[in-house]
């Protein structure tokens, strides 16, 4: 039978968590500026496609109050104007979070905030050009981006004597700019609603 976790386990030990989920992105200003063109600017909207290519997820680690996590967040530009073949950030719009859990009531571990970086892998192409691969200092085409803030809600309910699981609900909000293959740009702010299933493995020191 599940429980929520009681205070005093909550406040003890490490933990490890592994998440999938979806997320819905509210409509926000995409700019691509390339050399010798005009900048393209519009208010974008993006689908996540959870469970197309790399799948979304998420999983964090945790030492009583904090916690750090990746989200593999992922975005698909729905309303591409001319100039745009496709443009997604699905390899991920990675979001590495360092956040403090707040307590409510007898629960400390249900809400938390956050403040990180983007992590952008982009894809696509713009006035028939491919806009990536990009050396980077990550590699594999993978850019520190931006910076992140999440605010998050999720009661961990006890399955068995280490063992629980997880619903939650973040808030994400996120400004990134990612450089193209052309030397161009491609700003990408993003502010999203996440909603997780997560399994998690609690140690009692």
């Amino acid at each position: 039978m599940l429980a929520v976790c009681s205070p005093p386990l909550q406040a003890q030990g490490l933990t490890a968590e592994f998440f999938g989920g979806t997320a819905w992105s509210l409509p926000t200003i995409l700019r691509i500026e390339q050399p010798g063109e005009e900048a393209i600017r519009f208010r974008a909207r993006y689908r996540t496609r959870p469970w197309h290519g790399s799948p979304y997820y998420a999983y964090r680690l945790g030492y009583r109050q904090w916690s750090a996590e990746l989200v593999h967040h992922k975005v698909y530009l729905q309303n591409p104007p001319p100039e745009i073949e496709h443009f997604e950030v699905s390899h991920g719009y990675n979001m590495v979070i360092v956040s403090r859990t707040m307590p409510l009531l007898e629960q400390s571990s249900v809400f938390r905030i956050g403040v990180g970086m983007v992590i952008g892998h982009p894809e696509g192409r713009v006035r028939g050009k491919s806009i990536n691969p990009v050396r980077s200092l990550l590699g594999g085409g993978y850019h520190i981006a931006g910076v992140g803030l999440q605010a998050a809600a999720g009661p961990p309910m006890r399955v068995a004597d280490h063992w629980f699981f997880r619903p939650e609900a973040k808030l994400t909000a996120a400004w990134a700019r990612m450089p193209l293959a052309d030397g161009g740009t491609a700003t990408v702010p993003n502010v999203a609603l996440h909603l997780l299933v997560g399994f998690g493995y609690r140690s009692k020191h």
